[in-house]
């Protein structure tokens, strides 16, 4: 099964990805790897989506795929995770990351605005958004490992239109 983990930077993807079950893919280092993408002067990545969906990933026979990046739900997925987390405390994950002022305001105006979300729920069938703001690690594997094996589609769930 190929299982996207996205979201706007700073929500826990890498995180949360690393403690799923299955072969782990960062679509930004498999971009720079398959020379996919450009990086910019901000060295952010600039991708043809389009390139990324003809060279996704390989699913391995055995195991999950999980492929992990703010990117992952333009790819064709079986299940997509669209990991959420209250701007605020955002901004304050970002601040630890040294983002600059520029890339903060942008990034927690996107979740605020469910920017990742909205673009996933237009290109996904199967869609769990999870709010990671005041959950252990574990408890968000937990939901996500549950909402696989059941199957479960959830997403309008978190409201951040206080933060506009």
């Amino acid at each position: 099964m190929e299982i996207g983990v996205t979201g706007t930077p700073g929500t826990g993807k890498s995180t949360v990805s690393s403690h799923l079950d299955g072969k782990i893919v960062d679509i930004r280092d498999y971009l720079e790897e398959k020379s996919l993408g450009e990086v910019n002067e901000n060295g952010e990545i600039e991708v043809d989506i389009e390139e990324l969906m003809k060279n996704a990933p390989e699913e391995p026979v055995d195991n999950n795929l999980i492929l992990e990046g703010h990117m992952a739900h333009f790819l064709d997925l079986d299940y997509c995770i669209v990991l959420r987390c209250r701007p605020d405390v955002l901004r304050e994950r970002l601040e630890e990351r040294d983002y600059s002022d520029e890339k903060i305001r942008e990034n927690v105006e996107s979740e605020a605005m469910d920017v990742i979300l909205s673009q996933t729920v237009q290109s996904q069938k199967k869609v769990f958004e999870v709010d990671t703001t005041e959950k252990s690690v574990e408890e968000v594997v937990e939901e996500i490992r549950s909402a696989i094996e059941n199957k479960e589609v959830k997403y309008g769930v978190v409201d951040w239109t206080e933060f506009l």
